[in-house]
């Protein structure tokens, strides 16, 4: 599921997993109009890692998203406990580890492999920073 940088984000449409909520279907497409952060194949300690810097993303305009090979009764025993408020889509079928930054108008701006959380918020940041001097020019 790799996308070109550039590129329309890809159709994606899962059942997530939501603290608190009942099972959902949700799709990325629902999202336009803000940025999305999406970690692909993300496993348990990637998850918590975006759950910890959540905030930052949200102060950043970002919505955070999660997608991973586990079925949704596997994501809620995993999550049920955790401090993960943000969207787990399950039976998404990628096992590699990728980082997608997409733009509000649905456009992926940035494809990265195993990045951390951290790595993924400086992405973010020099893209909106980025983007806010193409806007200015």
């Amino acid at each position: 599921m790799i996308t070109q940088v550039g590129t329309a984000a890809p159709t994606l449409a899962a059942d997530a997993f939501v603290r608190g909520e009942q099972r959902r279907r949700i799709e990325l497409s629902e999202y336009r109009g803000s940025w999305v952060v999406l970690a692909l194949g993300a496993r348990r300690v990637d998850v918590l890692e975006l759950a910890e810097l959540e905030e930052a993303f949200a102060a950043d305009g970002a919505v955070v998203l999660a997608a991973t090979p586990a079925d949704w009764h596997e994501a809620s025993s995993l999550y049920a406990e955790e401090a993960v408020r943000f969207p787990v889509l399950t039976e998404v079928d990628e096992q590699r580890r990728i980082t997608m930054v997409v733009d509000p108008g649905g456009v992926v701006r940035h494809v990265g492999l195993r990045r951390t959380a951290r790595e993924t918020l400086a992405v973010l940041e020099a893209q909106l920073v980025w983007g806010g001097l193409e806007l200015a020019a």
